[in-house]
C-alpha cells in the first residue's frame, strides 16, 4: 500500500504533525496528494498548531472570522503569518510596503517636529496616531493631531482625523480597543491648571477637522501615565499617581510614595513616576528609582451619579528599588500564550482584536497575570545615558489569589501578583545600544515581545559604539519563559551575555539573574534600517500583529515600514 492510498483520515492525521514546508513539499509528489493538501482541514489545523498555538501574529486577518474563511484564504493566513515572522526575525528585515506621511495644512515658514506616533491597537490595525509640534513667528506653540488611515484598502494613506490645540502637556493612547474613549488629551490652562480631555473618532467622518469626538474632560494632572479602558493615572509634582475614572471624570484613588522624614514639602526625584500598568484591581508604577504596587479594592457605586466619594489615599503593598536611577524606560504585559490551539469563536476574536486576557473566573491564580517586559536605560553621572539597554522580566506570583482583599492579610504573600519575596525584577538580556549626546534615540515595547530602538550606531560592523554621525533603527525579539521561540536563528554577535550561571545577589537591592531566560534562545539583534549621514528620526512606533514600523523625525514627517508579505502573495 503506497503512502497516497491511505485512508484520508489517516492521511490527515499525519498531515497534522509536518510543517508548513513539508505539506508544500508533499503536494509536488502526487495528484492525489495535492488536492489533499488544499483540503480545509489541513490548513485550519496547520494555522492552529503552527501560528496560534505558538502565539504569532495574523497579519491580514482583520475583523474576518477563521470559520468563514476558505481553504486558500486560510492557506495564505499560514503562509504570510510565517513569512513575516520569518523576515521580522531576520538580522536585517526587508521592508515590503513603505510610505511617508507628511502633516498637512502647516502653515508656510512653520517649523514642525514629530512629538509622538502610536498605532492605534485593535481596529483592522488601519489607524496611526500622529502629534506634530509647530513653531510660528510671534505665536505660541502649536500642536496638531492626525489619524491617517493606513490600511492596504485605503490604498495611499490619507488622514480621516484632524485636533489642534495648544498648551499641550501630553498625550495617551487607550490600550483597550473596545473603549470608545481612543485618546487622552492633557493641557496645561493660563493659571496652570490642567484638564484632560477624551476624545473618541468618527473614522468616517465627512469633516476631517470634526471627527475628534470630545466625550469627558476633568481636571487632571500635569503628566499622563497611562489609559487603559475606563482608568486613566497620571502624576504631579508631589510624585502622587491619581487614578481617574474616566467615565464619570473623578480622582478614584491616590497612590502615595514613601516620604523622606515624612515631609510633604520633599518631592525626591526618585520617586518621579515614569510609566504605570493598571491590572485587574492593582497598579503597577514604575519610577525613576523604585517600581510600586499598590491595591485598588472595588469603588461602591455612589445612590446619586451627581456625586463621587472623594478619592482614597493608598500606600504601596510592595516595593523594589534599583541600585541605579533609570534616565528612560518602557514597560508592557507580555501576551499570554494559550498553548492549546483556539477550538471556539472567541478565542478566534480575542486574536483578532488583539486582546490580551480571557474573561476573570475569580479563581485567582498567576494566570490572571501576565510577565511584564521592562526595557530600561539607566542613567550615569554624565549627561549622558548609558550605553546599554536592559532587559528585565517582572514575573507574577504563582501563589497569588484573586480573594477580596478583606479576607487575605495584607502582608501576606498570596495577596500580592507581583513582587513577592523573591519576586522582584529578572533581568534577562543586556543589549549594546550606543547613543550621542543631542543626538534623538527612543524605544518601544510589543505584547509580543519585540523590542524596538532608536540609537546612534550607524556601522555594521566593529565594537558597538557611537559615531560622529548616523542611526540606527534596531530590535530584538526578547525570550521568554515557556515560549515556543526558532531553534535555527544564528546567536548575536553583538551581545553581552550578562546572565552568567548564577542567580545570587550582590549586595543590599540587587537585581536577580535567571540564566533559565538565556537558557531557550540567543536571538540575534535585528537591524531594520540605518543612515549613516542624518540624525533625524526621532519617535519610534510598531504594530507586531501587523509586521508595521513607524518612524517619526525632526521634521515633522513620519516613515511608514510594513514588513509582511502582500496580500495574495
Amino acid at each position: 500500500m503506497g503512502f497516497a492510498t491511505l485512508p484520508t483520515d489517516i492521511l490527515l492525521l499525519i498531515l497534522r504533525h509536518l510543517g508548513v514546508a513539508d505539506i508544500f513539499a508533499l503536494r509536488r509528489t502526487s495528484k492525489a496528494l495535492e488536492d489533499l493538501t488544499r483540503s480545509r482541514s489541513v490548513w485550519h489545523d496547520a494555522l492552529h498548531t503552527h501560528i496560534l498555538a505558538r502565539g504569532l501574529p495574523l497579519p491580514g486577518l482583520r475583523a474576518r472570522s477563521l470559520d468563514t474563511l476558505s481553504a486558500i484564504e486560510l492557506e495564505e493566513l499560514t503562509f504570510r503569518a510565517l513569512a513575516l515572522r520569518r523576515n521580522w526575525t531576520s538580522s536585517h528585515p526587508r521592508s515590503t510596503r513603505s510610505a511617508e506621511l507628511v502633516p498637512p495644512n502647516i502653515p508656510p515658514g512653520a517649523r514642525p517636529r514629530n512629538l509622538a506616533v502610536h498605532y492605534l491597537p485593535g481596529r483592522e490595525g488601519r489607524y496611526l496616531l500622529t502629534i506634530t509640534l509647530y513653531d510660528e513667528p510671534a505665536a505660541p506653540r502649536k500642536y496638531v493631531v492626525h489619524c491617517w488611515d493606513i490600511g492596504e484598502e485605503a490604498g495611499e494613506p490619507k488622514v480621516v482625523a484632524a485636533l489642534r490645540c495648544t498648551d499641550l502637556t501630553g498625550a495617551t493612547v487607550n490600550t483597550d480597543p473596545s473603549h470608545p474613549g481612543i485618546l487622552a488629551i492633557t493641557r496645561r490652562g493660563p493659571s496652570d491648571d490642567v484638564t484632560t480631555s477624551i476624545f473618541s473618532i468618527d473614522f468616517r467622518a465627512r469633516n476631517v477637522g470634526a471627527a475628534f469626538i470630545p466625550l469627558q474632560a476633568f481636571a487632571s494632572f500635569r503628566f499622563p501615565l497611562a489609559l487603559e479602558g475606563s482608568v486613566f493615572a497620571a502624576s504631579g509634582p508631589d510624585n502622587i499617581v491619581r487614578v481617574f475614572d474616566v467615565e464619570a471624570g473623578y480622582v478614584r484613588a491616590a497612590l502615595r510614595v514613601p516620604r523622606e522624614y515624612d515631609d510633604p514639602t520633599l518631592r525626591n526625584e526618585e520617586h518621579r513616576c515614569m510609566g504605570a500598568v493598571v491590572l485587574r484591581g492593582h497598579v503597577l508604577t514604575f519610577c525613576r528609582q523604585w517600581i510600586h504596587l499598590y491595591a485598588l479594592p472595588s469603588v461602591p457605586e455612589s445612590p446619586d451619579n451627581s456625586t463621587h466619594p472623594p478619592p482614597v489615599a493608598y500606600n504601596p503593598i510592595a516595593s523594589h528599588g534599583w541600585q541605579w536611577r533609570i534616565d528612560s524606560l518602557v514597560v508592557t504585559p507580555r501576551l499570554l500564550a494559550r498553548g492549546a490551539a483556539p477550538t471556539d469563536e472567541d478565542a478566534e476574536t480575542r486574536v483578532r482584536a488583539g486582546a490580551d486576557e480571557p474573561e476573570d473566573t475569580g479563581h485567582g491564580g498567576a494566570d490572571e497575570f501576565p510577565p511584564i517586559d521592562v526595557l530600561i536605560r539607566f542613567d550615569t553621572w554624565f549627561p549622558w545615558p548609558v550605553n546599554i539597554l536592559h532587559h528585565y522580566v517582572l514575573t507574577p506570583n504563582p501563589a497569588f489569589t484573586s480573594s477580596p482583599p478583606d479576607a487575605v492579610a495584607p502582608d501576606t504573600p498570596v495577596s500580592i501578583p507581583y513582587l513577592h519575596p523573591g519576586g522582584g525584577p529578572t533581568m534577562a538580556h543586556s543589549i549594546p545600544s550606543p547613543i550621542r549626546l543631542f543626538t534623538p534615540s527612543d524605544m518601544v515595547l510589543g505584547r509580543r515581545g519585540t523590542a524596538l530602538w532608536l540609537d546612534a550606531q550607524a556601522y555594521e560592523s566593529g565594537p558597538a559604539q557611537a559615531g560622529d554621525h548616523g542611526q540606527r533603527i534596531a530590535g530584538k525579539v526578547l525570550a521568554s519563559a515557556g515560549a515556543e521561540l526558532d531553534r535555527d536563528k544564528p546567536s548575536s554577535t553583538g551581545e553581552v551575555d550578562v546572565a552568567g550561571q548564577g542567580g545570587e545577589e550582590v549586595g543590599a537591592g540587587a537585581d536577580s539573574v535567571s540564566p533559565g531566560w538565556y537558557s531557550e534562545e540567543r536571538v540575534q539583534t535585528m537591524v531594520f534600517h540605518m543612515q549613516e549621514e542624518d540624525d533625524g528620526w526621532n519617535k519610534l512606533a510598531m504594530d507586531e500583529d501587523e509586521g508595521r514600523i513607524a518612524v517619526g523625525t525632526v521634521s515633522g514627517q513620519v516613515h511608514l515600514f510594513d514588513y509582511a508579505p502582500a496580500a495574495g502573495l
